[in-house]
């Protein structure tokens, strides 16, 4: 579960190899399903297919099976294009938009994604997610922070994600310690917050607020034991 977001990894595929995708489907009919080969013969993901097929699943233009979804037919039109997308974004990235994690700054965004998803793609699906975000023109409205200047204040940002804050926190402590501190212990730290899973679809607020509020428990046993 400490690798999984919302049940599979936030994607981090190139953009460009989305907007190709975007672009290419526009003028040929739905096929019936999206694969490996498909992408192949649209030549837009170059050695990276798969990271793309990942990401057309975790937004939902295709279905776990690469079946196309409705919302695919909806891509290929030009009307209808911006405003699919945007839906498409918005509900993948519940968490995210849930946990006000899109106002915060890269840094602290990329500390999401490295507890939430993937630490060793953090950084890449940070990246994707902005860029999404911006293909779907989502942060016209709400314009998504990649600056301390525009990012809100931390104590804003943990009111807004109080389940995630405080947790982040922790990952930055662990991140910019002294190098008096003992290697041992940052490991313990580390591996420890690789532990914490994503927040399930099932679960509410509180209960993991509850769950993160043990792993904090636990982090700062870690402190007292040294």
């Amino acid at each position: 579960m400490a690798s999984d977001f919302a049940v599979r990894r936030a994607p981090y595929a190139p953009i460009s190899s989305l907007e190709r995708f975007f672009a290419r489907i526009r003028d040929r009919q739905v096929p019936e399903v999206v694969d490996h080969s498909f992408l192949e013969k649209l030549n837009v993901a170059s050695n990276n297919e798969y990271a793309l097929l990942s990401a057309l699943k975790f937004l939902g233009v295709v279905d776990d099976r690469g079946k196309p979804t409705h919302a695919y037919r909806l891509l290929q039109t030009t009307d209808r294009f911006e405003p699919t997308l945007r839906h498409l974004v918005e509900t993948a990235y519940k968490p995210v938009f849930d946990a006000g994690a899109d106002k915060w700054t890269q840094e602290d965004l990329v500390n999401f994604f490295r507890i939430s998803s993937s630490a060793s793609q953090a950084k890449n699906a940070a990246r994707f997610f902005y860029a999404v975000c911006h293909l779907a023109k989502i942060d016209d409205a709400d314009a998504v922070s990649t600056s301390e200047d525009t990012s809100l204040p931390a104590a804003e940002a943990e009111e807004s994600a109080p389940q995630t804050g405080a947790v982040l926190n922790s990952a930055k402590s662990v991140r910019s310690a002294s190098p008096g501190l003992g290697s041992e212990l940052l490991h313990a730290k580390a591996r420890l917050l690789e532990k914490l899973p994503s927040a399930d679809p099932s679960w509410s607020a509180a209960e993991y607020q509850a769950l993160c509020d043990r792993f904090l428990a636990m982090l700062e046993n870690l402190d007292r034991s040294v």
